[in-house]
C-alpha cells in the first residue's frame, strides 16, 4: 500500500501573524529544504502540502467578515480580495518549491468545494488525485469557497486537508498520515507542557486549555484544529502537531523517526 502524507505548513510558521503581509522567508527556505530531503530519501512517497493563510488572507477575511458570507457589493469585493491574498502567499511558497526543483502545482480550493451554510455540500478532488498520479505535489491552501446559502465563506487549510484525508482513505489505496507543522511545539496543557498524546478518551481534560490564536485568525485556532484531527483520527489516521522552527523536525516526522510534538489518534 502506498503512503500518502498530508502536510500543513501553518500560517503562524510561514508568516509573521502580527505583521500583515509579512512572510518568514528564512523559515520557508528551511521547510523547502526538508521537503527536498524527504523526496530524496523516499521518492515513492506521495505528498500533499497545504499552507495556512497567516498574516495574508486572515487580515482581509477579518476586515470583511468573509467567513459569514457576502451580500452587498463591498462584501463581494472583500471575498475576492481574500482569495487574492491567499493566492499571493501560495504563489510565494510555490515559487520557493519550484526553485528547489520540486514539482508542486498550486490548486485553489475554490475550484473544488461548494458549501451550504459553511457545511460541505459538494467536492471534486479529481484534479488532486490526477496530480498525484502524474508524480506532482499538490499545493493547496486555506481559501474562500462559494456557498449556496450565504454567498461564500472561508475554508481553512485544516478542513481541506481533513476532507482530503477522508477522500483518499475511502479509496483504500493509501496508508495516510497528517502532519501539522506550526509555530509551536504541540498542544499545551494547563502547566504549559506539551501533551504527547490526545485521544477521544483524554480530550475532555485537555479541551479547556485549548485557546484561540493570539493573532488574527478567522478559522478557530488550536481548538478547531484538534477537533478536525480527532475526527479523522477515528479512521485510523495518525495526526501530528509539531514545531516547524526546529531544523529537521518536519523531515523526521514524515520519514518516521522520533519526533517532538503531539500525536492525535483515536485510541
Amino acid at each position: 500500500m502506498m503512503e500518502l502524507v498530508l502536510v500543513k505548513l501553518g500560517g503562524s510558521l510561514i508568516t509573521d501573524k502580527d505583521k500583515p503581509y509579512t512572510a518568514r522567508r528564512e523559515v520557508i527556505t528551511q521547510l523547502v529544504e526538508q521537503v527536498s530531503l524527504i523526496k530524496h530519501e523516499n521518492p515513492n512517497l506521495k505528498l500533499i502540502i497545504g499552507n495556512g493563510a497567516g498574516s495574508f488572507a486572515h487580515q482581509s477575511a477579518n476586515k470583511y467578515n468573509t467567513i459569514n458570507g457576502f451580500s452587498c457589493n463591498e462584501e463581494k469585493l472583500g471575498f475576492c480580495l481574500v482569495h487574492q491574498d491567499a493566492l499571493d502567499l501560495n504563489f510565494l511558497l510555490a515559487k520557493s518549491f519550484l526553485q528547489a526543483g520540486l514539482p508542486v502545482v498550486s490548486l485553489p480550493p475554490i475550484t473544488m468545494i461548494i458549501t451550504h451554510n459553511k457545511k460541505l455540500l459538494k467536492s471534486d478532488f479529481s484534479v488532486i488525485e490526477s496530480s498525484l498520479q502524474a508524480g506532482l505535489i499538490p499545493l493547496i491552501f486555506g481559501d474562500v469557497v462559494l456557498d449556496q446559502a450565504i454567498g461564500g465563506t472561508v475554508l481553512s487549510t485544516d478542513a481541506m486537508l481533513a476532507e482530503l484525508a477522508k477522500y483518499f482513505y475511502l479509496q483504500g489505496k493509501f496508508k495516510i498520515r497528517l502532519i501539522n507543522v506550526g509555530n509551536y511545539a504541540g498542544v499545551y496543557d494547563q502547566e504549559g507542557q506539551v501533551v504527547s498524546n490526545i485521544t477521544q478518551a483524554n480530550y475532555s481534560q485537555i479541551k479547556p486549555f485549548l485557546g484561540k490564536s493570539k493573532s488574527v485568525d478567522v478559522t478557530g485556532g488550536m481548538a478547531k484544529k484538534v477537533e478536525e484531527f480527532l475526527t479523522i483520527s477515528s479512521l485510523g489516521i495518525d495526526c501530528w502537531i509539531i514545531d516547524g522552527n526546529i531544523p529537521g523536525n518536519l523531515a523526521s516526522s514524515v520519514l518516521g523517526t522520533p519526533t517532538l510534538g503531539t500525536l492525535i489518534r483515536a485510541f
